[in-house]
């Protein structure tokens, strides 16, 4: 248990996909699983690292977790019953973070109508953590595109959760609540809130998925330079966190991106702290 939780918190924090740590440290905890025969253990960690692999080596299809390390549909085959069930709540757990970054909206809706039935904590804080705010995320995003209310009930009920342990002080919950609420409520100003949240709480993960969020809107909104600059952010933010295919995947979809720098006025300017920021926040409700 304490070694999943240590991959997700990894997965949470975004430290660096291509950090020498990570890969050696996954493999130990697999050789582990297999010595103590814990199928699902195993499967929790090669899951994992083919997400990461996934987010580096630019697979035919991102969003599928196949390769390497890991082959979802192989390995659920050979599960049943509770093993079965919660095993295939975390892979499409990782598959619907994949679906979010690499815009695969029917992904989405399939590991929506999956996760559907787990809005709501486990034993282990980060995967509850990182599960919540995946189908926060996607929940509002299809919602609201497709009119689901329902869609948009399950992802009200992810962000109370967030904003709940938000007024109690959570400095790892303020980040992504705000990221949810600017999803819930697309604006510049809840995404510029949204973003430097994750950036004073060094989520650069998060961060650039804020930023890239907030180019698109704004390129809805016809304002083409505002938009480009944080989606400039965006892609050097995926690509400080080492995630290779989800940054050439964006030089694919804006091809200004082969040429852009790190010299680009920054999206948004806040150099006020974390811990006032929160406090300021709370001292509100």
């Amino acid at each position: 248990g304490g070694g999943i939780a240590y991959a997700q918190i990894w997965l949470c924090a975004g430290l660096p996909l291509n950090s020498p740590l990570l890969k050696p440290k996954f493999l130990l905890y697999e050789d582990a699983a297999v010595r103590l025969q814990r199928p699902t253990f195993l499967l929790s960690f090669s899951s994992l690292r083919q997400l990461v692999l996934n987010l580096q080596k630019s697979p035919p299809n991102p969003t599928v977790l196949k390769g390497d390390a890991f082959d979802e549909e192989s390995v659920l085959s050979t599960l049943e019953g509770n093993s079965l069930s919660m095993s295939r709540r975390d892979t499409s757990t990782l598959r619907l973070f994949l679906a979010l970054l690499f815009w695969d909206e029917e992904c989405m809706i399939s590991m929506l109508e999956i996760l559907s039935k787990f809005a709501e904590p486990d034993v282990i804080t980060s995967r509850t953590h990182f599960r919540l705010f995946v189908i926060g995320l996607a929940g509002f995003e299809m919602g609201r595109k497709n009119k689901d209310k329902s869609l948009i009930e399950l992802a009200s009920t992810c962000l109370d959760y967030f904003k709940t342990l938000t007024k109690l002080g959570s400095l790892s919950a303020t980040p992504i609540y705000h990221l949810m609420k600017a999803v819930s409520r697309p604006s510049k100003s809840n995404y510029d809130e949204a973003i430097s949240f994750c950036h004073e709480t060094r989520l650069v993960h998060f961060e650039a998925m804020a930023c890239e969020r907030c180019g698109m809107l704004l390129k809805q909104e016809k304002r083409v330079d505002a938009a480009n600059e944080y989606i400039i952010k965006a892609y050097w933010g995926y690509t400080d966190w080492g995630a290779t295919s989800k940054a050439n995947s964006m030089i694919e979809t804006y091809p200004f991106l082969k040429e852009a720098t790190r010299c680009y006025q920054t999206a948004q300017s806040d150099g006020s702290s974390t811990n006032m920021r929160v406090a300021n926040y709370i001292g509100k409700k």
